[in-house]
């Protein structure tokens, strides 16, 4: 009897000392299947019409039954969206290669697939439990149809969020000066809105909203180009130290001698710099003046100040001079700089700027 007990202990403990995989010789596993091995768990290649698939499997050592099936469909999950994500890129690239004039509507289309905004249809179709090595098989299936709604709602939201940010580069004037950048965002903006399909955004705000905000952005941005093409725009460059005050006499002389003349309250810091403010502005000429105040003294200890004027005007679109430069000056004295009438002396070098 003794020697019976001794032996049932050694067999327990050899038993209890097996792997997981062995334990089936001596008794099943906790759930095992009683169906045959399926398909879906011999062949790697299966598949099934209509659906995308994705087998996962769990080992029984160290888990729970309950955590066993939870691991199996989280690797499931991952094979599943790999597949995926494989014929998708496969897709995108294809479409990419189709022609010019589709490759940026289609690169547009390349969306990072993620399973929590795939897989919200997800299927479980099958599960089955090795009666020999206790591995928990899962096999989880999801409808392309599905994947290609998840794929479109992404396109539009991603669409939607390239309106707004088009829509707020084209009203902004200070970051974009140039007018004509503003429209081609504001235009760039409608197109793609009228491919928005609003239906797959609930959240936002109705297509009449974006399309009346775009269309009063734009006719406010054509009002202004329409208001200055063919006009010219004034700027003025001091190289000699005049008041602000003075130069801003000078451009305003200006102006009102050419009705088709516009002073720019903006500063530029040379010829190129001047030329590009005026273009984003709209304008189709410029009138750069370049002035100078010299002050010299006689022998006598009186002050002449010299006022110098150069007006040079440029066609914006090509950048030539196609009048001047022209030159006129003026001078005034007085005993010191106080007395030095420099308005006067704008005024009557502006008179003589014809």
């Amino acid at each position: 009897m003794r020697h019976l007990i001794v032996s049932a202990i050694l067999i327990v403990g050899v038993f209890s000392s097996l792997p997981s995989s062995a334990k089936s010789l001596f008794g099943s596993c906790d759930g095992a299947s009683k169906e045959p091995r399926p398909d879906w768990v011999s062949r790697d290649d299966y598949s099934l019409a209509d659906y995308y698939v994705g087998v996962g499997s769990a080992e029984i050592e160290g888990k729970s039954k309950d955590e066993q099936m939870e691991a199996a469909k989280n690797n499931a999950k991952s094979s599943l969206v790999q597949r995926i994500e494989v014929t998708i890129r496969a897709e995108n690239d294809q479409n990419t290669r189709v022609g010019s004039q589709g490759v940026q509507s289609d690169v547009q289309s390349k969306l990072s697939v993620k399973a929590e905004e795939v897989l919200r249809d997800l299927q479980l179709r099958g599960r089955w439990k090795d009666p020999d090595t206790c591995v928990q098989y899962v096999l989880l299936a999801i409808t392309k149809i599905s994947v290609a709604q998840s794929k479109r709602e992404k396109l539009m939201k991603q669409r939607m969020e390239k309106v707004k940010n088009l829509l707020a580069e084209g009203t902004d004037r200070e970051k974009n000066r140039d007018i004509n950048i503003r429209r081609k965002y504001l235009e760039d903006a409608q197109s793609l809105l009228t491919e928005t399909d609003f239906s797959l955004l609930p959240e936002e705000l109705k297509k009449e909203i974006y399309v009346k905000r775009l269309s009063e952005a734009l006719a406010q941005v054509n009002k202004a180009v329409s208001s200055v093409k063919g006009r010219m725009a004034v700027f003025a460059l001091d190289q000699g130290g005049l008041r602000a005050d003075v130069i801003a006499q000078i451009l305003d002389q200006l102006r009102s001698n050419n009705n088709n003349a516009d002073r720019l309250m903006s500063e530029c810091n040379n010829v190129d710099d001047c030329i590009k403010r005026a273009n984003e502005g709209g304008f189709s000429m410029l009138a750069l003046l370049k002035t100078n105040g010299q002050v010299t003294t006689s022998q006598m200890g009186a002050l002449k100040g010299t006022l110098t004027i150069s007006r040079t005007v440029y066609d914006i679109e090509s950048r030539k001079v196609v009048k001047g430069p022209d030159t006129v000056s003026a001078q005034v004295i007085g005993w010191s700089n106080e007395e030095l009438d420099w308005h006067a002396a704008a005024e009557k070098a502006m008179q003589n700027l014809k």
